[in-house]
């Protein structure tokens, strides 16, 4: 059951990404003067998909899901997890650094809009399997080399 919601981690921020480039091509000067609720909008999806990236790596689930029937497979495992918590942290705290911070100026919610492309493509990258670990595993391998483990 829950292997089949996993398309949610890295689809949350992507659909809410698009949906605020959409109304930013359609109602620029409106969009940019609701810069506050955009930048909660992308946190919120954000950490929607960190709250079930953390539920899968508690409830310990691991697996193939096609990505809407097509050749794609998102591969669950626990190190894939791991390294899509992680980096899902460290955009949440960019982006809640970039909303105390930085001016409400122009190009301030195409930032969050990149932010949140951004963060959705991490995760597919952290789920695509075989790509990732070939990334992955001899980065750990030589951590765990030096004394650092995992």
């Amino acid at each position: 059951m829950l292997l089949n919601l996993t398309w949610l981690i890295p689809g949350l921020p992507i659909i809410a990404s698009f949906f605020v480039a959409l109304l930013l091509l359609s109602f620029t000067k409106t969009i940019n003067r609701l810069t506050k609720p955009i930048s909660y909008f992308i946190i919120i999806s954000l950490t929607s998909s960190e709250i079930l990236n953390f539920v899968l790596y508690k409830k310990n689930v691991s697996g193939n899901d096609l990505l809407f029937g097509s050749e794609f497979k998102l591969v669950v495992d626990r190190s894939a997890l791991i390294f899509a918590e992680s980096i899902g942290l460290i955009f949440l705290l960019i982006m809640f650094f970039s909303l105390a911070k930085l001016k409400r100026r122009s190009g301030y919610v195409r930032y969050f809009i990149f932010l949140g492309f951004l963060s959705g493509f991490i995760y597919l990258f952290s789920f695509s399997g075989t790509i990732f670990h070939n990334f992955y595993d001899p980065l750990i391998s030589s951590l765990d080399k030096t004394g650092i483990s995992f």
